[in-house]
């Protein structure tokens, strides 16, 4: 049996809804929304970042560079040479979208033409593509007209297939002469950690080569033809990391060192 109080109550919530038939549905829709604002609440603070900057996909980070990620870090420039590979190279750029980690590749202009898609997913991912000549001479001992037609040739089959020139070129060897620097159209991106990789083809190897020549601004120059060189860039990355680095591409790094590249000039490196 209802004490009088409750039976006040009911008689009274009874009126309201005949009067206002449309509260009761107002209410649930106003306590859903408390709910998920609640919820949008505390998404953003497990993440510590407002919902149009949280990650939603691997290589979204470096995609969309910002200072708020790589600003008062060390900072190093992974590159590879003498690709694309169908044998290697897919499975580098695996690792490399796990990791979240860009990379710039140096392409010959011969192999990007063999492996069209996958210089295109390269790009696709974030990654730098850019020229190391066609045919992998060394340009200084060849005639210039020769070492021109070698650089051109790279330019026009890489930019056809990307739809855009090369922005960066590596000469073979690292080697160039006034005629190279004149013909490039590019600034020259060469190295300052050589790891080796192409003389050790050992995983052990290729990592303490680099970690004894890393450095702030370091470019570090590896080879994405070796089976060996692919199963270090793992373990190199993460090697890295716990010593403090991050990875920049030349756009990122460039912009934070405020470096100003001509064409023609050669880079080894970019420190603070």
């Amino acid at each position: 049996m209802s004490t009088p109080d409750r039976s006040s109550s009911r008689s009274a919530i009874s009126r309201i809804n005949a009067r206002w038939p449309w509260l009761k549905l107002y209410l649930v829709l106003f306590v859903g929304l408390v709910a998920i604002l609640d919820l949008l609440d505390l998404t953003i603070s497990k993440t510590g970042e407002p919902l149009n900057r949280i990650r939603v996909a691997p290589m979204s980070r470096h995609v969309r560079a910002t200072e708020r990620v790589l600003a008062n870090k060390k900072l190093v420039v992974l590159t590879f040479d003498d690709g694309p590979s169908a044998a290697t190279t897919p499975r580098l750029l695996d690792i490399l979208r796990e990791k979240d980690v860009p990379a710039t590749f140096f392409v010959l202009g011969n192999m990007a033409r063999n492996n069209p898609d996958i210089i295109k997913r390269a790009k696709n991912e974030g990654h730098e593509v850019a020229s190391h000549t066609m045919y992998h001479q060394n340009l200084i001992r060849i005639s210039a007209n020769a070492a021109k037609s070698d650089i051109n040739e790279a330019k026009t089959v890489i930019g056809g297939i990307l739809g855009s020139a090369p922005r960066f070129t590596r000469p073979p060897y690292g080697n160039y002469n006034g005629v190279v620097a004149s013909s490039v159209g590019t600034p020259m991106i060469l190295w300052s950690v050589d790891t080796l990789d192409w003389k050790s083809r050992n995983v052990d190897a290729v990592i303490e080569t680099a970690m004894a020549e890393v450095h702030d601004g370091a470019i570090i120059l590896m080879h994405d033809v070796y089976d060996t060189t692919v199963d270090a860039v793992p373990r190199l990355i993460d090697t890295l990391r716990q010593a403090g680095y991050e990875f920049a591409s030349l756009e990122e790094i460039v912009k934070l060192r405020n470096i100003n590249l001509v064409n023609g000039e050669a880079y080894y490196g970019f420190r603070p």
